[in-house]
């Protein structure tokens, strides 16, 4: 067995998690085969996509062959062994009583027998079955190289897994499996504030990026420690280390005790209500909205409705996703973002133009407005699924008064066609030109909420997932905040809900901040609302204004991280230091 190794990179989100290395965005010969599991319900279907990619890779290798044609140099005869290979009786009846008896999915099972046979050639001791081991390799990645993941459906494991990701970190990583089993995540590549990081914190997956010799220290199946806390990966560890790391169940236990107390309204020292809502992504996240005692769901992100799909959903696919959700939501408001197509959220079936920066290009609203046949799907099924609930729609990156106008219009032209009510309708602000002419917006919408993160981005001009640039993206640099308390002044002056619905509301560092700032309207992750919770309850919201007067005096960015952290001590006393703090961009 070989020894302990550790690497290392950038904590992106925080905790530690322990699993087996399974392998995305490269296809491998596993030596020892993470299994995938199955319900007995998906055995049929799973044998006979066996039968169909057989078939397929047959056909290839035979194309291939008399492409070859008889008067080429080249030995056709391993094409010809290669489909011997695959209509070997032992090898079809391994495979199946694999899937079968198992339950394991068909990427497992083909793998499982294939490294079966492998070592069996190996022990062999011939060159001859030596060379016949290759020839199973080649003919078990060309059947797994035609698999696709199940449309709309999320694979689950045996046990925990460690996803180990050679390229960008991105949503549809975590969405494609059971998250449940995901113990953590470690990448090549990928920022605290991309959308892939915010999902991985809502389910409390622990993630580090940036790591370096992924491939010459990880092989499948290999046991993995994700410390996120500290951005150390550790390979195969020892057992007196995995010891150690499973008796740190301290913080959890805060959290469940927070959790239990605050299935409840919060209100400030001085009687002061602030809701405190969640973000989520899929119908289950609702449930564990509710069980963290979420006030509302202030941020419905449609897009992911996306992941796994082959083609764009229909209406009945979104209005089975918008009748769980609202159904599961116990009555509270929900806020359903329009989809917000593009940037780092591309559906493997939509045609996008090639852009140098798709996140300033052709997304979200942009995309509706030309295609409008997308736009109205979407609509539709919301407003059919929302009759008899509290809901609004929101719309993501609007960038001029002209652009929400049309589409408000829009979404009233469809009301009227299905004989539905308007809804509410609001601006998710983010687009710096339009946050600046708030006020122009005021009479024209029912609601606002601020994206911090694609708001700080822009106006930084710094990608957030480049390492290089991202210590440009600050929340608190003083410039920033004068933007935020402006637009919170702005919308409560003209009596519109406003809510936050960035990282930087889920923080518990900025909480003192943001309520001083003026924002009765908090939407985070489900886990963070406790936390968030715990801290308005031991503030007074007139005296956190008072001492936010203050802050047009502070001109630099590291004084205002000092000021915040005195802030903090100054409200919360060392109330910061025994809650079970989760780990957000500062």
């Amino acid at each position: 067995m070989k020894k302990e190794h550790e690497l290392s990179g950038e904590s992106v989100v925080s905790g530690w998690g322990l699993g087996k290395a399974f392998f995305i965005g490269r296809t491998v010969q596993q030596q020892e085969t993470t299994a995938v599991s199955i319900s007995r319900d998906d055995v049929g279907n799973e044998i006979m996509l066996f039968n169909d990619i057989r078939d397929r890779a047959k056909k290839d290798y035979h194309k291939m062959i008399k492409g070859l044609g008889s008067g080429n140099s080249v030995d056709t005869s391993i094409l010809n062994i290669y489909e011997h290979i695959l209509d070997d009786p032992a090898f079809i009846g391994q495979v199946v009583e694999t899937v079968s008896s198992r339950l394991f999915d068909l990427e497992t099972s083909i793998r499982f027998v294939s490294n079966d046979f492998v070592k069996r050639f190996e022990s062999a001791g011939t060159s001859y079955f030596k060379e016949r081991s290759s020839d199973m390799v080649e003919v078990c990645e060309k059947l797994v190289s035609y698999l696709h993941r199940d449309e709309g459906r999320a694979k689950t494991f045996v046990g925990p897994v460690v996803l180990v990701i050679l390229r960008t970190f991105i949503p549809t990583d975590i969405l494609a499996y059971d998250r449940s089993k995901i113990a953590g995540v470690i990448t090549t590549s990928g920022g605290k504030t991309s959308h892939a990081a915010i999902l991985a914190r809502s389910y409390n997956i622990p993630v580090i990026s940036g790591v370096r010799g992924i491939s010459d220290h990880i092989k499948p199946g290999d046991e993995v420690l994700v410390d996120a806390d500290k951005g150390r990966v550790h390979i195969r560890p020892v057992s007196l280390l995995v010891s150690s790391y499973k008796r740190q169940t301290h913080r959890e236990e805060i959290y469940r005790e927070l959790k239990a107390k605050w299935n409840r309204p919060v209100y400030t020292r001085d009687g002061i209500h602030i809701e405190v809502m969640a973000n989520i992504s899929l119908p289950e996240d609702v449930k564990e909205a509710v069980e963290n005692g979420a006030d509302g769901i202030g941020l419905v992100r449609t897009e992911y409705l996306l992941s796994n799909r082959k083609e764009m959903p229909s209406k009945s696919n979104h209005s089975g996703y918008y009748d769980a959700i609202l159904n599961s939501s116990k009555g509270k408001h929900c806020t359903i973002r329009l989809m917000d197509i593009g940037g780092d959220k591309i559906p493997q079936f939509f045609e996008m133009p090639a852009e140098f920066n798709p996140f300033m290009g052709w997304r979200a609203i942009r995309i509706f407005l030309e295609r409008k046949e997308i736009f109205e799907t979407q609509v539709s099924a919301i407003l059919k699924s929302g009759a008899g609930f509290d809901y609004s729609i929101m719309i993501p990156m609007v960038t001029t008064l002209q652009e929400w106008v049309e589409a408000k219009s829009f979404i009233r032209e469809v009301a009227t066609k299905l004989g539905m009510k308007m809804p509410r309708c609001g601006v998710l602000f983010e687009v710096p030109l339009a946050i600046l002419e708030m006020n122009t917006f005021m009479k024209e919408i029912d609601f606002a909420s601020i994206g911090t993160n694609d708001l700080i981005q822009y106006l930084s001009a710094a990608d957030r997932n480049n390492s290089k640039v991202n210590y440009l993206y600050n929340p608190v640099e003083p410039a920033f905040l004068r933007i935020i308390r402006t637009a919170i002044k702005c919308a409560n002056d003209n009596g519109k809900p406003l809510s936050i619905c960035g990282e930087m509301a889920g923080n518990p560092q900025h909480t003192v901040l943001l309520a001083g700032l003026g924002l009765r309207r908090f939407s985070v992750i489900p886990r963070s609302i406790p936390l968030i919770k715990e801290i308005l309850a031991n503030i007074s919201f007139a005296e956190a204004a008072e001492s936010i007067s203050h802050i047009d005096a502070i001109e630099s960015t590291e004084d205002m991280m000092q000021w915040l952290k005195n802030l903090n001590r100054r409200h919360l006393g060392n109330l910061m230091d025994r809650i079970p703090y989760i780990e957000t961009v500062i």
